[in-house]
């Protein structure tokens, strides 16, 4: 049996604009790719089950803009990594109070 679940939340407030949150709890089910990269149009998918999340720059030519921000998602995927594998080593906060 697997562990990992996606759910979707829709948020509404009167007056306010609607709001989507997709969150994504992975396991070995999950599919991290990249595609478009060969004709300059790179998309990062994320996909579990018959749900899936893309990730691309904005249409038109790329900027710097759009190479600080996959920068920006690079850095934060490597640091969201190293958590993880301290985690999985026994060295988190879940292990300190035990």
């Amino acid at each position: 049996m697997s562990d990992g679940y996606t759910y979707t939340t829709i948020s509404t407030d009167p007056g306010e604009p609607g709001r989507i949150g997709v969150s994504f709890y992975l396991d070995s089910r999950a599919w991290i790719t990249l595609s478009g990269h060969e004709n300059g149009r790179p998309h990062l998918s994320i996909s579990l089950g018959e749900v899936s999340a893309g990730i691309s720059p904005a249409p038109g030519p790329a900027t710097a803009e759009d190479a600080r921000i996959a920068r920006d998602l690079a850095s934060k995927a490597a640091d969201y990594a190293a958590a993880v594998e301290q985690l999985a080593a026994g060295n988190g906060p879940s292990t300190a109070a035990a």
